[in-house]
């Protein structure tokens, strides 16, 4: 694998070793550096992008809640004025609920 420089058809090194690419221990090691610097810079921006997409996936479930909070609100301020408008009604209703409910519970 490592030659000394008198094998090698390279020029000499400080360290005097070549590997049979020619290529010395230091430029191997230079090498692997980039290549965990590169990495490292690699998943730093994919770390960064999924904050981004975390981020906004958290504002848009936000944004759902509180659209689906104020519909619900509405519907709830929606209800009352009918049941106040229609007490009869509104109670017929709400006693036919209960009855079948009543009626399932039994069953079981």
């Amino acid at each position: 694998m490592f030659t000394t420089n008198k094998d090698a058809k390279t020029n000499s090194t400080p360290d005097g070793m070549v590997n049979e690419g020619g290529h010395t221990y230091k430029d191997m090691k230079e090498s692997a550096q980039h290549i965990k610097n590169d990495a490292r810079d690699a998943a730093h921006a994919v770390k960064g992008n999924l904050e981004d997409a975390a981020r906004r996936s958290g504002q848009h479930m936000r944004e759902l809640a509180d659209s689906a909070g104020h519909g619900l609100s509405d519907m709830g301020q929606t209800m009352t004025h009918r049941i106040r408008d229609n007490p009869v009604q509104s109670s017929l209703i709400a006693l036919g609920i209960g009855l079948v409910f009543g009626m399932i519970v039994i069953r079981r």
